[in-house]
């Protein structure tokens, strides 16, 4: 079954994943009826442990115009009465009635809702400038050259590989395929980092150089048939394609609670993305950015 969201579930998912240290955080959740047997949906549940006992706390979320009444809080108690929902939490985007207040409250239902706050804190969370902007970069190694040494008579070479070509060790043990060790390296925080920093839009190849590869502080070798010998590798060449997307989130705030909230929509490598930075009263300041467009959603935490 797909997944069922909108963008009111979405900013909740990642308020409370911002708000949920330790705890693990689903959106739309399918939990069983004890009654019926069949699943029902849940916005979003985080699950954690106190003590030895696992604990879901379920929020559903009511993205109208209209303020929620008391009809939708009894709606949701009888439903997470038959689920196994410890604690529930309501979100309206408009508020409740007052006579849904008082029937949440002699429930223990915790509510709340989006509302506008000032301005004055938002640069705190984003910077002076109170904006976002999220850079997406995609590459894909077309050619790969490995450099040798000399050895004996055989002179340095450049090597032009094949994804298959294998890459040994000092005592002679396959250490892996040319094709692993570059995914490796192009998946890598420290290659990562620096085409997130130096790419630009304007850029549509990379090169990347590694001198002296190696694993794990050991140097890596190419084997030579006839004569049979390993000969060590002293850089890797890496040339291919690439693709910068820079996607700016117009921000919007508000306050749940007691925590300050800014939010945003772009578009990056074609897929919705929706940025949430939160700011509780202790000042601590976390983002996450949720991306949609598949059947995993993702998110990325930063303190």
């Amino acid at each position: 079954m797909p997944k069922r969201s909108n963008d009111f579930q979405r900013l909740i998912y990642l308020v409370r994943l911002n708000l949920s240290e330790g705890a693990k955080v689903i959106e739309s959740k399918m939990m069983r009826d004890r009654l019926t047997k069949r699943f029902r949906e849940v916005d979003v549940v985080i699950e954690g442990k106190v003590g030895s006992q696992r604990v879901f706390v379920s929020v559903e979320c009511r993205d109208h115009k209209r303020v929620a009444d008391v009809t939708w809080v009894d709606t949701m108690k009888a439903k997470h009465d038959r689920l196994d929902t410890h604690v529930l939490l309501l979100a309206s985007r408009s508020g409740f009635t007052p006579e849904a207040r008082d029937v949440a409250s002699k429930f223990g239902i915790e509510l709340f809702t989006l509302e506008d706050i000032d301005d004055a804190k938002i640069p705190s969370m984003l910077g002076p400038n109170g904006s976002l902007w999220l850079k997406s970069v995609s590459i894909a190694a077309e050619k790969v050259r490995i450099g040798v040494a000399r050895v004996d008579v055989l002179p340095p070479e450049t090597v032009v590989t094949s994804p298959d070509n294998l890459l040994y060790l000092e005592d002679g043990s396959e250490h892996c395929q040319t094709k692993e060790l570059v995914d490796r390296l192009l998946n890598s925080p420290r290659v990562r980092d620096y085409l997130l920093a130096e790419g630009n839009d304007e850029h549509r190849w990379f090169e990347l150089f590694w001198k002296p590869p190696d694993h794990e502080g050991k140097p890596l070798y190419m084997k030579k048939l006839e004569p049979e010998v390993l000969r060590p590798v002293e850089f890797i060449r890496i040339v291919g394609p690439c693709k910068v997307e820079v996607g700016r989130f117009g921000m919007r705030h508000g306050r749940i609670g007691d925590v300050q909230v800014a939010w945003g929509k772009s578009t990056i490598s074609g897929k919705s993305a929706m940025a949430v930075a939160t700011l509780t009263e202790t000042g601590e300041t976390k983002l996450s950015v949720n991306f949609s467009g598949s059947e995993i959603s993702g998110a990325v935490q930063t303190p």
